[in-house]
């Protein structure tokens, strides 16, 4: 009864103050409450970034459009010019952005989330332990939160400064000043993904490992690494995207 005593309410905070203890509550008999109040921080927190970005995005998206169309001006008669320029200035608005920024980042949320639930529930099965998939899902999902407050964080540097952040984490290292480039660099993908809160997400899923394997330290550490190394290639999927289309043009 001891373990199961925190509450949801004290587990929002405890994931900050007491990790071991709050992830101990909430995989140990996962219930929709649990599932549904750390994915409601996470989708507010994605809302709030995405609303607060849209006005710079869309600057920026309106100028690169607006270079390739002048670039291609020749080739355009002024009938559809002016056709072009409507739908790019649709595309681009603040409004259209931030609606399919909320849309596709939701959908992209909870795919990752189920990914990342079955490779820690694959991990631990090779630890020796008959965890539920429902755990797992439990387990990535407030071990989340972190990149909530990385969400926040961003949205508040935003709207402070007005600009939105280029490169992320530690991606400043090998960037450049052309962000097509930088885009099919696959070690620029890399350390855009490495920053503070990648190392809390880290550490709470090692605690988290530690409590449902009930392995050593080394075994924990090889899973929680494995985990990293196996997400972090899926997160390097669009600087291979981009590698090819580069390749290709």
């Amino acid at each position: 009864m001891e373990q199961n005593s925190m509450g949801i309410w004290r587990a929002l905070w405890g994931w900050i103050d007491q990790p071991k203890k709050t992830l101990r509550y909430v995989v140990r008999e996962p219930r929709w409450s649990l599932l549904l109040a750390p994915a409601l921080i996470i989708v507010v927190s994605l809302i709030i970034v995405t609303v607060i970005s849209a006005p710079a995005l869309s600057e920026l998206s309106l100028v690169e459009a607006e270079r390739q169309i002048e670039a291609q001006a020749g080739s355009i008669p002024g009938e559809q010019a002016d056709q072009v320029q409507t739908t790019v200035e649709l595309f681009t608005s603040p409004l259209f952005l931030a609606g399919t920024g909320i849309a596709l980042g939701t959908l992209g949320l909870v795919l990752t989330w189920l990914l990342r639930a079955g490779v820690l529930f694959f991990i631990s099965y090779l630890l020796g332990t008959d965890n539920r998939f429902r755990q797992m899902v439990t387990l990535v999902m407030w071990t989340w939160l972190p990149f909530a407050l990385r969400d926040l964080v961003q949205a508040v540097y935003v709207l402070v400064s007005g600009e939105l952040p280029l490169n992320k984490g530690l991606s400043f290292l090998v960037a450049s000043s052309d962000q097509a480039q930088n885009a099919g660099n696959i070690v620029y993908g890399f350390l855009s993904q490495v920053d503070p809160f990648l190392a809390w997400h880290l550490l709470l899923v090692a605690i988290g490992l530690t409590l449902t394997t009930r392995s050593t330290t080394l075994k924990t550490a090889v899973g929680t690494i494995s985990y990293w190394v196996l997400t972090a290639a899926v997160g390097l999927a669009p600087s291979l995207l981009g590698m090819l289309a580069g390749s290709a043009f």
